[in-house]
């Protein structure tokens, strides 16, 4: 009984001792589970971040680092003796860093999208209305050279040009305004993802103002019939495209043209400057032969400062004679001069004068003020006060008389 005794508590101590050994075994073989669990989940949220493409990836992946968070931060004793030197917390902090990373780069990313696919559609309306306005011009051309004999039809067919160049002139100014707004003040960093951004486009601003410019040349060249305010008119939008140009020339080429930059720029610079020489052939005959047909011969002028030389020569030449021969003649220069000085040079063109730089306010000043001395040498001399003095005198002389007769 005793040996059955014994032999039963042998069995059960060995059975007891087996099923710690396997629990033992059991225990650990969990814990190594979830390390190992550990690591590859971790690399595969590492892997997930590095490589998410759009805000709703990482919208989905944030859900499963908090996930990842809650169920391993009760495992942070275990995960920490399996990765000594490291520690949960700390491969948790850098998850949360590259995931923030992520996000920003995305932004950045999606938010150059966005500006790539706007400008490509600004610029695709801008070139559709040039070239609308161009088409305008050039069969508005067309039938002015087909018209030629008919003075009145080619009246009329110079006047709907003269709309499609305000019409132009309109649209260029807010083109002109918009690149200011946006390309005025950029930082590099700025300046280096639009030009990444601009390598997605067919067409950029840049090559919207070269168009422009060479559409402004070609109509300056070819267009008969304009009068001297045209060619005003075309001398300040002129000096207007070429201050805006100053302004964002650089930032525009750089954004646009990047490895060519400077090349790139000094070509606008030049056809701004043809631009300025196709006006000028025109503008300074234009207005020499809108003085000629009121009447006013200057001095030939081929330039600003000599068309203001001219205009003050003129003045102080009739001023000298005014003042020797005072004729009724020389009054009626004056007023012919002055009326169209005041009245169409000043009040009509006076704007495009200034903002073209073809006068400015000192010197139409100037101008004035010549005139007022014209002005007075010019006035006839009243003979009224001579009339008065001669009979005041036979007045005298008559009660003289009178009085001798009485005595």
């Amino acid at each position: 009984m005793r040996i059955r005794i014994n032999h039963t508590i042998s069995i059960l101590f060995t059975l007891m001792l087996v099923a710690g050994v396997l629990s033992s075994a059991t225990a650990q073989s969990s814990d190594y589970e979830i390390q190992q669990d550990f690591r590859a989940e971790y690399e595969e949220l590492v892997s997930w971040v590095d490589n998410a493409v759009s805000s709703s990836d990482l919208n989905e992946i944030s859900d499963r680092i908090d996930g990842f968070e809650e169920v391993y931060t009760e495992h942070a004793s275990l995960i920490n003796s399996a990765i000594f030197p490291d520690t949960f917390g700390a491969r948790m902090s850098d998850l949360r860093s590259r995931y923030t990373a992520a996000v920003q780069n995305i932004e950045t990313i999606e938010q150059l999208n966005e500006r790539v696919e706007e400008l490509a559609g600004e610029v695709e309306q801008q070139r559709a209305r040039l070239d609308e306005l161009n088409a305008q011009a050039d069969q508005l051309l067309a039938d002015i050279q087909q018209s030629e004999a008919n003075e009145e039809r080619l009246s009329v067919l110079v006047a709907q040009y003269r709309q499609n160049i305000e019409a132009k002139d309109e649209f260029v100014s807010g083109v002109l305004q918009q690149l200011l707004q946006r390309y005025q003040s950029l930082d590099s960093s700025v300046m280096a993802e639009l030009s990444e951004a601009s390598e997605q486009l067919d067409d950029n601003p840049l090559d919207i103002i070269r168009t422009i410019l060479a559409e402004y040349i070609n109509q300056t060249d070819q267009v008969s019939g304009l009068e001297a305010p045209d060619y005003l008119r075309m001398k300040t939008q002129h000096n207007y495209f070429r201050d805006i140009w100053d302004r964002i020339g650089e930032n525009v080429s750089q954004v646009f043209a990047s490895d060519r930059s400077v090349q790139a720029e000094q070509e606008v610079t030049d056809l701004l400057n043809q631009w300025d020489s196709s006006i000028d052939n025109k503008l300074w005959s234009a207005l020499t032969t809108a003085f000629n047909q009121n009447e006013i011969t200057l001095n030939e002028f081929n330039s600003s400062t000599t068309f203001y030389n001219s205009l003050e020569a003129y003045v102080g030449e009739a001023t000298a004679v005014s003042r020797e021969v005072n004729s009724e003649e020389d009054f009626e220069n004056f007023r012919n001069f002055s009326g169209y000085w005041n009245g169409i040079v000043k009040s009509q063109w006076g704007e495009y004068l200034t903002k073209g730089e073809v006068l400015t306010f000192d010197q139409i000043s100037s101008i004035d003020r010549q005139l007022e001395e014209w002005n007075q040498a010019a006035s006839p001399t009243s003979n009224l006060m001579l009339i008065l003095f001669l009979v005041s005198i036979a007045v005298i002389i008559g009660l003289v008389v009178m009085l001798v007769s009485k005595k």
